[in-house]
Order: structure tokens, then sequence, then C-alpha cells
């Protein structure tokens, strides 16, 4: 029987938490959680062994891991023989090759891949796609995947490595291209608290002088956009509208559903 599952996680928009909780919900047993959303969360070692069992969730972007939850995870984070789910996060379009190469490098790493899982949340660029998602369809899936993932690692015995082509994506992997510099700029009503600051995952916002941000690190996540109490941060530029409409052209229907691998 499964003694405990630990979640290990970037979610800056609490979307990718969402779902692995309730993955976690269905499977019924003691939870532990790994937060590497923020850069000092992003420092220490992690090891596991042959009796710890690991759902991974990351967001999709651009059909790839992000770069530098890729590094993260290889730099820190190791395995024995130690079971594990994967789980990307998307915002309605698609995660194309996002969970094959989660399952290569969780695997490199000395983890055993058993099962997968693509998983919907609210598109970050904007409310209007996947909105409010994961919704309460979501999270009773989601649930009942982990159920289903229980069900697979009580039947006793080692755990068992998905085999090769079942999850879908292609090797070489989707190229990651490099982003056009962009960063939240503050409008009226900002009253320094640090919000934005504190939850900022690649540490691009100025904690004494919040209205300063730096592009070259700004990722895009809306963290601060989402977490501002008094809606003071916005990405205001031309680049980033085009960007937005675009995906509002192309994501916003039709509704897409989570799917699973076991």
């Amino acid at each position: 029987m499964l003694q405990k599952v630990t979640l290990l996680y970037f979610s800056a928009t609490k979307t990718t938490q969402r779902n692995l909780r309730a993955i976690a919900n269905g499977m019924g047993c003691p939870v532990e959680e790994i937060d590497f959303t923020l850069p000092q969360n992003r420092e220490r070692d992690v090891q596991f062994g042959e009796q710890d069992f690991v759902l991974l969730g990351s967001p999709v972007y651009g059909g790839v891991m992000p770069l530098f939850v890729r590094e993260y995870l290889a730099q820190h984070v190791s395995g024995n023989h130690t079971g594990c789910a994967v789980v990307g996060v998307y915002g309605n379009r698609h995660y194309d090759d996002c969970l094959v190469e989660m399952e290569d490098l969780m695997t490199d790493k000395g983890f055993v891949v058993t099962a997968a899982a693509a998983c919907i949340g609210e598109h970050s660029f904007s409310t209007q796609i996947a909105a409010g998602r994961p919704d309460e369809k979501d999270l009773a899936w989601a649930q009942d995947f982990g159920r289903k993932l229980a069900e697979k690692l009580s039947a006793g015995g080692a755990v068992q490595p998905l085999a090769k082509g079942v999850i879908p994506g292609n090797r070489p992997y989707k190229e990651r291209k490099p982003a056009v510099p962009m960063a939240p700029e503050t409008t009226n009503g900002c009253i320094r608290c640090g919000m934005c600051a504190k939850n900022c995952p690649t540490g691009a916002i100025d904690i004494r002088e919040p209205e300063k941000a730096d592009a070259e690190k700004c990722i895009r996540c809306l963290a601060c956009v989402r977490l501002c109490p008094l809606g003071s941060k916005a990405f205001v530029s031309e680049a980033f509208q085009n960007t937005v409409a675009w995906c509002l052209a192309n994501f916003k229907e039709p509704r897409k559903e989570p799917e699973y691998y076991l």
C-alpha cells in the first residue's frame, strides 16, 4: 500500500497546484508538498528513494517544459527507482511534447514514470481562455485519475514504467523559441505592499521599488497581475496585447478535456 505521495511542482498561478492536490486526494494517502515556484525554493537538492512516490507538476510553455523548471529538476532533483507520475497543465491549446520531455528527464534522473496526465488550467495570458479552470468537472476527473493510479500501484510488486510511445509527443521536442522581452507595468493605486515581488517566480520585480521589473527575467506567468490586491499590475505593451489577441482567436474554443495515461 502506498504510504505517502510527494507533490513536486511549479505553479505561479496555482492551477498546477490545484490539479495535483485533486489527484493526490483521489489517491487517498498522506501528502507532502515541495513547491519550487519561488527562486529561494529552487536552491536545495531533493532526493527520493524506492519507497517514495512523486507527482511532478509543471505548466506547459510553448509545448514544452519551462526551461528553468527543467534546469531545476536536472540540477537538484534525483530518485533511486522512485515511482513517479508526470502532470502537465496547459491553457486549452495542447501539451505537445511536454509530457514526453518530463518522462525522459525524470527517467534520466532515476525515476520510474508509471503514469502521466495532461490537465487544464486557466491560461495565464487571459482569464477568457479556459476560464475558471480547473473547474469542478476537472477536479472530479483529477480525483478519479488519482484513484485509478492508486489502484495500479496497489497491485503489488515493483513500480512498472509506461511503455515507450504510450505518452504522445515527439522526440526531438518542440523547439524553445526565445521570447520577446516584456514586463508588467505599474498603474495607479500601487501601495508598495510587495505582494508582486514576493510572489514573482523569477525575482524579476524589485521588492524595494515594485514599479521596476526586469523584462529579461519576466516569464509572463502573470502571477503579479493575478495577486495584486488593488489591480495595479498590468501588461500593456502592444506586443503582449497582440499575443493575447492571437491566443483568444486560436485557443478560446472548443473546450479541451484532460487526458491520462496509465
